[in-house]
């Protein structure tokens, strides 16, 4: 564990995972369709915006909130015109036991030492959605994970800074009682 030079966060999030053998191609392309270059049509219209410097930053959670609501009434309407969308089928399916920064440690030894995963990671970041990762395996219980679109790295990283600073606050809590 030493070789990973990172801090480790409790953090039992869901990850559904397969070995990438054959399915390489398949599994990329899913990676690929789930990136941030492949958003849906308001997604689009605010990077636009973005792009042309046309938000002010105090006005960006408020826009990012009702993008969001777009999005939901979106997938609402996609569940009643039954165009949902269907994921590869992964082989497994656990929750994590903690992460850092480029690391994963699974509860129980269910990897093989140096084979290459594929997986999807559940994890509570705003908006939420599925974080396609390829991660290679440490050891039995322990990945390096290996690609991740530029903005889940932003996300994952964000999210492991603010279970930190919510862990600290515990500990300070703790020792004042």
């Amino acid at each position: 564990m030493n070789d990973l030079a990172t801090r480790l966060i409790k953090a039992p999030l869901k990850i559904e995972f397969s070995k990438v053998i054959d399915n390489y191609d398949a599994f990329k392309m899913e990676f690929d369709l789930l990136s941030e270059n492949n958003d849906d049509p308001i997604g689009l219209w605010l990077k636009n915006i973005r792009a042309r410097g046309k938000i002010i930053d105090e006005n960006e959670p408020l826009l990012q909130l009702l993008v969001e609501l777009h999005r939901k009434i979106d997938k609402l309407n996609a569940r009643f015109d039954d165009e949902i969308r269907e994921y590869i089928k992964l082989d497994s399916s656990c929750n994590l036991d903690s992460i850092g920064h480029n690391v994963l440690l699974f509860r129980d030894d269910v990897l093989e030492v140096d084979q290459l995963y594929y997986s999807r990671l559940d994890i509570a970041v705003f908006p939420i959605r599925k974080m396609p990762i390829f991660f290679e395996a440490f050891n039995q219980n322990t990945a390096k994970i290996t690609l991740m679109h530029s903005r889940d790295i932003v996300d994952f990283d964000s999210y492991i800074a603010s279970k930190e600073r919510a862990n600290i606050r515990e500990e300070k809590l703790k020792n004042k009682i």
